[in-house]
């Protein structure tokens, strides 16, 4: 798969598999393109990264052909840089609440009308390969952004977040979702109302609508509902399905 095959697929609407990955290790996702998944998200948000596990990652995402995303861990402009320049495919940015916070943000992910910094020496700019105007006509735009709707404060906003121009899908995130709303469960009616909310503001500005689900159950739910981009599970929740599995078995 090519650098922007994962972006362009995306925004055509195409039924997108991925998965998050917690373990900062290249062979966890050379599995998961050897398996066939759509992308990963290399959770540095909530997972140990570091810049030179971040560098490893990416790099078997492009050897094995699957897209690589980053689940940032902050919005500075300097976080967002370093995942761009590393070659990530897409970002998610966590806790997308107003449109202005969203533009704001995204100015740093573009060379042209932004104010991303310019480096074309790391693997984004093919190690000096492209020169100035070849680099930015290649990477502005070449992003899948992928903005979380998880506070209570951004159900007020939805028509006018995902009507960013440059905002690829609206990805809920229902556990953070839930905490803000009050609730306890995924399956709360309110947290149930609100994820409907975002699929269908998504639906309505022509963008991709997206989950996380932890079963296929799940996924077979949303994507009748319109859900196009799912992350199913991690490798950490499969590791530990088997693996409770085979002591269950055992003993």
């Amino acid at each position: 798969m090519s650098r922007s095959t994962f972006t362009q697929r995306l925004r055509a609407g195409e039924t997108l598999l991925s998965s998050f990955i917690k373990t900062p290790a290249h062979a966890v996702v050379e599995i998961a393109g050897d398996v066939g998944l759509d992308a990963v998200v290399l959770d540095a948000e909530h997972a140990p990264f570091t810049p030179a596990s971040l560098d490893t990652a990416l790099l078997a995402c492009r050897a094995s052909g699957l897209g690589g995303l980053v689940r940032v861990a902050d919005q500075r402009p300097a976080t967002l840089l370093q995942a761009l320049d590393l070659g990530a495919d897409g970002l998610v940015l966590p806790h997308v609440v107003h449109p202005d916070q969203a533009r704001e943000l995204l100015r740093a992910t573009r060379y042209r009308d932004g104010c991303r910094g310019f480096s074309n020496s790391p693997r984004a700019g093919g190690y000096g390969r492209a020169n100035l105007a070849e680099h930015m006509a290649a990477e502005d735009g070449r992003h899948a952004i992928v903005a979380q709707i998880e506070d209570a404060e951004a159900l007020d906003h939805l028509d006018a977040i995902a009507a960013v121009e440059q905002i690829d899908c609206l990805l809920v995130g229902r556990a953070d979702l839930s905490v803000s709303l009050g609730a306890s469960r995924l399956d709360d009616p309110r947290v149930e109302d609100a994820t409907l909310r975002a699929i269908e503001a998504a639906r309505e500005a022509g963008k991709a609508a997206g989950l996380f689900v932890a079963s296929l159950d799940d996924l077979d739910r949303f994507a009748a509902r319109g859900v196009s981009f799912f992350i199913l599970g991690s490798d950490q929740a499969l590791l530990r399905a088997g693996w409770s599995q085979q002591v269950k078995h055992l003993r």
